[in-house]
């Protein structure tokens, strides 16, 4: 990727940075408000980014979590860092692909987060689930045409060839 200040190499554990991105923006489009977000530092290629509102009774929050394999899940924040992996409660997977279209991800979210805070009472009174999420596909998948397919969501190579 060319920039001012020279050429930047996307390093293939970088490429879906483009795509978080996308996705962070759709959700501000959407006024969902991210308060924290975080790549991770080890494989499979995963981010989560946790949701400023609406938060849940107990001050828990909600957070997105993505990777390379499962695709998008969405629940109550638990823990994670850049080197600790996210782990979620409720839990659920959204959208049926590893990289959905980000709207869909933010449309998804502000539906789930309604469904959701409308059932606060149901939660306190259940157990906490822990369900275990899909499995797209496998980060040693190096030819299944998915680094492509994060390449379409990183800024063009001439920036002057996008206006």
């Amino acid at each position: 990727m060319v920039t001012p200040k020279g050429t930047w190499v996307v390093e293939w554990r970088e490429l879906h940075v483009g795509y978080i991105h996308d996705v962070y923006i759709a959700l501000v489009r959407r006024e969902i408000r991210p308060s924290a977000h975080w790549i991770t530092e080890f494989l499979p290629r995963s981010a989560t980014i946790v949701l400023a509102e609406p938060y849940l009774p107990g001050g828990m929050e909600y957070a997105l979590a993505w990777d390379e394999e499962c695709g998008w899940r969405f629940g109550v924040f638990v823990q994670g860092d850049a080197r600790c992996p996210t782990l979620l409660k409720w839990q659920t997977c959204m959208c049926g692909d590893v990289l959905p279209d980000p709207g869909e991800v933010a449309d998804t979210v502000r539906f789930l987060a309604e469904r959701s805070h409308g059932r606060r009472r149901l939660r306190r009174r259940t157990r906490q689930a822990w369900s275990m999420p899909p499995l797209y596909r496998s980060y040693r998948d190096v030819d299944d045409g998915f680094d492509e397919r994060l390449r379409g969501h990183l800024p063009p190579d001439d920036p002057e060839s996008s206006m």
